[in-house]
């Protein structure tokens, strides 16, 4: 098996905290009703395949929620509420980022993102500027799982995917990564131990 010796990284829930239910319980939405109506108006669908994928969101979502007037509030607040959405760095594995840097270790990331979000991201937290390579979803029209948006960092880095770590909390992520060739890290926070498995693949012995 090759070496590995670059690492790949998603953002959200991997880098940084994100998690839309902190806006609907502070709109005093328990979790079950949240699920409900997000499964009810395709929400978190609509964001997936659309808003990452680049379309704007006020128009996107005022669409859907003239679909879904008594949820207005709600849809709304996906766009509007969203920056309270995020809920810190994790900051083990950003120290992980930065100590991989330090070392010039190559460092690359994929995250299905709306740039407009993504800029209020890196506002808040600097070392999202850190990659070697960043693709964000938004920008090239392109999301996870599709191969789609792996296939287009291998046209922009000469890698061989066997020698590539690619780190995400998605299981559907994870498995176009491996189908793909790459070496995956199926990330969860409070029970992954991600430098241990990047020691585990041998590329942090002096990041760690």
């Amino acid at each position: 098996m090759p070496r590995v010796s670059t690492v790949i990284f998603d953002i959200g829930n991997v880098l940084i905290r994100w998690d839309p239910r902190i806006v609907y319980r502070r709109m005093g939405f328990d979790d079950a009703t949240t699920a409900a109506i997000m499964a009810e108006t395709g929400l978190l669908h609509v964001n997936h395949r659309r808003l990452d994928a680049g379309e704007p969101f006020a128009p996107t979502l005022a669409t859907l929620a003239n679909r879904f007037p008594q949820h207005d509030g709600f849809i709304r607040a996906f766009d509007t509420r969203w920056a309270d959405m995020l809920d810190g760095a994790i900051e083990a594995n950003v120290a992980i980022l930065g100590s991989l840097k330090q070392a010039g270790v190559p460092v690359h990331a994929i995250s299905n993102f709306n740039r407009e979000k993504f800029d209020i991201s890196r506002a808040r937290f600097p070392f999202l500027d850190a990659f070697d390579e960043l693709i964000v979803s938004g920008d090239v029209g392109l999301v996870k799982p599709d191969a789609e948006i792996f296939e287009l960092l291998l046209t922009r880095r000469p890698l061989d995917p066997a020698t590539a770590v690619f780190i995400d909390d998605s299981a559907a992520n994870i498995e176009t990564a491996h189908r793909l060739g790459f070496a995956t890290v199926h990330y969860s926070e409070g029970t992954t131990d991600l430098s241990a498995e990047l020691n585990r693949l041998g590329i942090v012995d002096h990041a760690g």
